[in-house]
């Protein structure tokens, strides 16, 4: 620096210098950076989509308890009840993602009786299982995976999320 405060030119330089030093270290650390803040959001909406399919298979079993038992088609009342409750509880969701864990029309939850004593089912008395399943894997992926050279995939991400409620009849 002179004496009035100014640069000389050796240092207008060094400063040139540095700040290509700053763009080959950016260069270096953006790619790490873009990778971390697109796992956050991956695994982000990932665990949203989990919660929320639990929720509606909660809602859903919750709702075939409101079906009278001792009438004769039961259990297609039950069925009809769980499957509008899930498509409801999962409305939120794009179409297109609804309808790879419900269907169209709630065809894709699985309903299920549960006899007593089975796995994971109550022991004193019968029971209605409700599943949802989102496949993830779907050719038509939810979010676009990075093949690189020595990582592999990233983000890596689950095959299929399912939630089951159980509830007793």
């Amino acid at each position: 620096m002179d004496a009035g405060g100014g640069l000389t030119a050796a240092g207008g330089r060094k400063h040139r210098a540095q700040s290509g030093a700053a763009l080959v270290e950016f260069a270096f650390v953006f790619p790490i950076l873009f990778l971390l803040v697109y796992g956050v959001i991956v695994y982000a909406y990932i665990y949203v989509l989990k919660q929320s399919i639990v929720y509606a298979a909660q809602e859903a079993a919750e709702a075939a308890v409101a079906v009278d038992p001792s009438i004769d088609d039961a259990f297609a009342q039950q069925q009809t009840v769980v499957r509008a409750t899930a498509v409801a509880a999962l409305s939120w969701l794009p179409e297109s993602q609804q309808a790879r864990v419900v269907g169209s029309g709630g065809e894709r939850v699985e309903v299920t009786l549960c006899p007593m004593g089975t796995q994971d089912c109550p022991t004193d008395s019968d029971a209605l299982r409700v599943t949802l399943r989102f496949d993830i894997a779907n050719p038509s992926s939810l979010f676009p995976v990075l093949n690189l050279y020595i990582v592999g995939s990233v983000p890596p991400l689950p095959d299929t999320l399912t939630a089951s409620a159980v509830v007793r009849i």
